[in-house]
């Protein structure tokens, strides 16, 4: 028999007491709000119910359907954490239907699913029209249902019922989503095209995947429960058979974004905007048997979409307006790990890609709790902050993204820890060595007997294979394993030292330094754990030799073995093992030496007997006259950095009298930064500049508060910060007082959030930018433009320019408009235009001689259309031999800028009136400008 379940997605305002229900199923009701959901009563949100086919073939559909679930909820709830939710259960077997279970909670959502049985059954079709009554009679208005089956229906024959169904769905305003795992008979039987009528009918879809796909179905369902109520707008539906073809739809309102979904095999949507332009979309699933594109920000007017396919499909087009959930007046609200974007008169907060919440709180995602989250091979993902990493296991490296593949250790000597007179033998994910016969050893050290007494000197250790010295405080294994800690119990399968031969050294969490009592049994990882039984040596003792022992049956040295030890110059010892007496025995560590918490400029050190963080050795500083601070020349400022560790390590408890400087306290590289702004006289920065290069100065004259215990002095340093930085369009801006200049921000992934800037120069050197409010120049003067970044990719993204034209308003869709750069080409006609730099860096320029708009108008605006164009694809010139450029097909998306007003010195006079506007240049040249 083929099993049937059926999801129903509402959205309500308000929670539903008194919902109907019908004699024949019993309906459970957990309506007790908890305190935050009382609170959150007035916020319009999204509630669910589930109609669940339990007939006896639906195990395996109930089991995945359970595991997707949580994920959904959980990223529901996350995304719309103060928001009325019902979750309603309707269950339907063959031939009864119910019963019907609603809470607010959802635990006991969760519940219902684990009380869930798949049971009886005989026959497909099912009846899902009946079932679908049921669910429609118990959801609120705007309802969205999803229905997943792998049977067609039964009882689509029952007109009456079918047009009770078509009644509630307009009544309830419902979207029905059907979601086949499986059929009956073929995609043309009438059994399973009452779906499509439905979905249709609904403004849903129907999609036909395999239950191993159920997943990423579940990706839509995430992005649409995450809206408000009434926040979507339906813009276009219809079903189609024929494999390619094209339609088009308004949009009139001003939508957040608009959402495109498939169902059927359907290989590729383009959509291109008002005008003609292609635009790219952020892809959500896209699969042969359905697909779903988001597109940020779409503009007014008439939109085409170009669909290739093959047989029967369904495309949906939806719009959705702003939500009062993550809207704003200011973007300092939203979350740091959330972006702000500009939507009409207010701001939405977004969180990133890798983080989840509402845009005010956003919250690391665990890519790796669910397989469908990454790319990752089982047991390989590991979660970072707004990411994740596939990691190979020891043994094996990462061949690509998602596979691993054995490393060969015997294929090179610097792979094993094998002493060289040993015999290598490779394993998957392992290697073994083997002494030479006649050889003791356990093929990592193999004693050959060569080393005479005394051939190293002090502190040294001789290579019995080859009689070298060396010095063991360089040349060790690190472990960093803090189960090692005598303050970790042991609760699983116990480790065993018996393969540690050499020297090593102990870092991390875990402790530091083998402790000099007894450790309790079942402690360090194993069941006998080892420690010194003698004190560690100091630097003048050199490498010595001590007993460890290891606890076991109520005897502190129930077995021992000799351990050298060597203390380190940098305040550490290492440890020459000789593997274990038995098993499962381990070396711990103190966990005294693990408590201290070092920054990341610190090691742990042993001083006077006493471990502590102090400064790593290429910091460490014992005088005021040894502090000198990095200097950074950035962009936008200079920075003094002083390492956290040297002021702790002169006693210095205070920075003072810095001004209206900025400061920079940054806990992950351990840094104090001073920061001084590339500005002209703030703060005290001074500017030595020449044709060619701007030196940007500033003393920092720093009074320091030094001392410990009852006493303190103060002391002053003198700090002069000096940056020499070539001239160029952002440093032209930073040293004008009051640029004429425009930007927008731009938000590109893998790049981060970075800005686009115009500006006007008066030289083609592109130094000098004009001043002021407004510019005022004569007829005669050439204006140059420059468009650059601030940030970005710059040897992957470079700047093209698409159309830059002239209007006498701020308006850049007045119909009076002259186009200097059109298609990414200049105007032909204006033989004054010349484009210099396009589509070659991170940079563009053009200059054009000054014009006036005819009509009465005093001034112009110019504005340009912008797009970041990939180099690694291809070419970004544009071709400008033909009439038109290639780069007018291109679908990257446009920013668009504006500078101005650019207003003549003398008014000229208005010599054409009527259906075209003139723009005048030279006296002896006009150039018409059709009205657009």
């Amino acid at each position: 028999m083929f099993s049937y379940l059926v999801l129903t997605f509402l959205t309500i305002s308000m929670v539903f007491a008194d919902l109907p229900y019908r004699s024949f199923y019993s309906t459970q009701y957990y309506s007790t709000p908890t305190p935050e959901f009382q609170n959150c009563k007035k916020r319009e949100a999204s509630s669910l119910t589930y109609l669940v086919d339990t007939t006896g073939s639906m195990s395996d559909d109930l089991y995945q359907l359970n595991l997707v679930n949580s994920w959904l909820l959980n990223r529901v709830v996350a995304q719309f954490p103060c928001g009325v939710r019902q979750y309603t259960m309707v269950q339907f077997n063959d031939p009864t239907v119910g019963p019907v279970q609603i809470t607010n909670s959802t635990t006991e959502f969760d519940y219902f699913f684990s009380k869930l049985n798949a049971y009886g059954g005989d026959d497909c079709p099912e009846l899902a029209v009946q079932g679908l009554e049921l669910a429609l009679e118990n959801s609120p208005p705007n309802s969205f249902i999803l229905v997943l089956t792998d049977a067609s229906a039964k009882d689509y024959r029952n007109t009456t019922l079918v047009e009770k169904i078509r009644n509630l769905i307009k009544s309830k305003n419902a979207q029905v989503y059907f979601l086949i795992t499986g059929l009956c008979s073929g995609l043309d039987d009438p059994a399973f095209l009452i779906y499509r009528e439905l979905a249709s009918l609904s403004f849903g879809h129907v999609f036909q995947v395999d239950l191993k796909d159920l997943n990423k179905v579940f990706n839509y369902l995430d992005f649409t429960l995450s809206r408000p109520v009434n926040s979507s707008r339906q813009l276009f539906s219809g079903n189609y058979t024929s494999s390619n073809h094209s339609n088009s739809f308004a949009v009139g309102d001003n939508f957040t974004e608009l959402v495109v979904t498939t169902d059927g095999t359907v290989y590729s949507v383009r959509l291109t905007g008002p005008g003609s332009v292609e635009v790219a979309m952020k892809k959500i699933i896209s699969e042969l048997w359905g697909s779903m594109y988001v597109l940020r920000n779409p503009a007014k007017g008439v939109w085409t979409m170009y669909i290739y396919a093959n047989g029967a499909h369904s495309v949906n087009v939806e719009g959705f307006v702003a939500s009062n959930i993550s809207s704003t007046t200011h973007c300092s609200d939203c979350h740091a790990n959330a972006t702000c974007d500009k939507f009409t008169d207010s701001y939405i907060c977004s969180c990133k890609d890798g983080f989840i919440g509402d845009g005010f709180t956003c919250s690391d995602i665990d890519e790796c709790a669910y397989s469908w989250s990454n790319n990752c091979s089982s047991g390989m993902c590991k979660n970072t902050f707004g990411s994740f990493i596939c990691n190979c296991s020891s043994g094996y490296y990462r061949a690509s993204e998602t596979s691993c593949i054995d490393i060969n250790e015997c294929s090179n000597p610097e792979l094993n820890k094998c002493d060289p007179s040993a015999a290598c033998y490779n394993y998957p994910g392992t290697y073994s060595c083997v002494c030479p016969p006649g050889i003791s050893g356990n093929g990592f050290f193999c004693d050959t007997g060569l080393c005479p007494t005394g051939l190293c000197g002090f502190g040294m250790e001789c290579l019995s294979y080859n009689s070298s010295c060396y010095d063991p405080c360089l040349n060790h294994t690190i472990l960093n394993e803090p189960w090692r800690s005598s303050s970790n119990a042991y609760y699983s399968y116990p480790n065993c030292d018996n393969d540690k031969f050499g020297w090593y050294r102990f870092v991390g969490s875990g402790g530091v330094r083998i402790p000099e009592t007894c450790v309790p049994e079942i402690r360090c990882g194993t069941h006998a754990p080892m420690w010194i039984n003698g004190s560690h040596p100091v630097l003048s003792d050199g490498i010595v030799t001590r007993s460890s022992c290891a606890h076991w049956s109520g005897n502190c040295c129930l077995w021992s073995t000799k351990v050298k030890i060597k203390a380190c110059p940098n305040g550490y010892h290492v440890y020459k093992f000789t593997g274990t007496p038995a098993c499962s025995l381990t070396y711990c560590t103190d966990p005294d030496t693990s408590s201290v918490p070092c920054a990341t400029d610190e090691d742990l050190i042993l001083k006077d007997g006493v471990y502590g963080c102090y400064c790593k050795v290429k910091y460490a500083i014992s005088d005021i006259a040894d502090f000198h601070p990095v200097l950074t020349c950035g962009a936008r400022d200079m920075r003094a950095s002083f390492q956290k560790c040297q002021l702790k390590a002169l006693n210095i408890n205070n920075i003072k009298d810095i001004g209206c400087l900025d400061v920079w306290n940054d806990n992950t590289t351990s840094t104090y930064s001073i920061i001084s702004p590339l500005k002209a006289g703030k703060c005290g920065t001074q500017v030595i500049k020449n044709s060619t290069h701007a030196v940007y100065k500033n003393n920092l004259f720093l009074t320091m508060d030094i001392g410990s215990g009852i006493i303190t002095r103060t002391e002053e340093v003198n700090i002069l910060m000096s940056c020499t930085y070539k001239i160029d369009m952002l440093i032209s801006l930073n040293l004008a007082l009051q640029p004429a200049v425009g930007s927008t921000n731009i938000s590109l992934g893998g790049t981060g959030q970075f800005s686009v800037y115009i500006a006007l120069y008066k030289d083609s050197a592109y130094t000098l930018p004009y001043e002021g409010s407004r510019v005022v120049v004569s007829i005669k003067t050439i204006l140059y433009i420059g468009i650059f970044t601030d940030g970005g990719d710059p040897s992957q993204d470079v700047l093209v320019m698409k159309n830059c034209y002239a209007t006498p308003t701020e308006n850049a869709d007045d119909p009076v408009k002259y186009y200097i750069i059109q298609n990414s080409c200049p105007n032909r006609q204006d033989s004054t235009i010349e484009v210099t730099v396009n589509g070659v860096s991170k940079e563009a320029r053009f200059s054009v001689q000054m014009f006036k708009f005819v009509g009465g108008y005093s001034q112009v605006y110019l504005h340009c259309q912008i797009s970041l164009c990939d180099v690694t694809v291809g070419s970004c010139i544009p071709s400008c031999s033909g009439l038109r450029s290639l780069t007018d097909t291109d679908t990257t998306t446009s920013y668009n800028l504006k500078v101005g007003p650019v207003v003549l010195e003398d008014p000229l006079p208005t010599s054409i009136t009527g259906k075209y506007a003139s723009v005048v240049f030279l006296p002896a040249f006009i150039l018409l400008a059709k009205f657009l």
